[in-house]
């Protein structure tokens, strides 16, 4: 199944990511151009230690209700637990300029 983050008029591509070895993995030492994003589920925090490229990284609860947005963030961060956080996501950088705090997520999902 395919997901998508509608920010506009412009189609975000994510991959939910649930194994273990995925959430390890994520965009470390992804040297490519990143052209779609990760999401977290039952995640509270999130560090970019070993990530090549710079991120837009948004934080929602579980109605996919933004609670915080990070552009371009660097590598070698950390982002502090935050309460109610239940979805994180990793986009390409540049990806999350149209979302505003307490902004809804419109997720879209197309079967393949």
């Amino acid at each position: 199944m395919t997901k998508y983050i509608m920010v506009g008029n412009i189609k975000i591509k994510f991959k939910t990511v649930t194994k273990f070895s995925e959430r390890i993995k994520s965009f470390r030492f992804y040297l490519k151009p990143i052209s779609e994003g990760l999401c977290y589920p039952k995640k509270k925090m999130i560090n970019t230690y070993f990530i090549c490229q710079k991120l837009d990284i948004v934080v929602t609860d579980k109605k996919n209700t933004v609670l915080a947005i990070y552009n371009s963030f660097g590598t070698e961060k950390f982002i502090r637990p935050r309460i109610k956080a239940y979805y994180i996501y990793l986009l390409p950088e540049g990806s999350a300029k149209g979302i505003k705090k307490y902004d809804k997520l419109k997720i879209i999902g197309k079967e393949k």
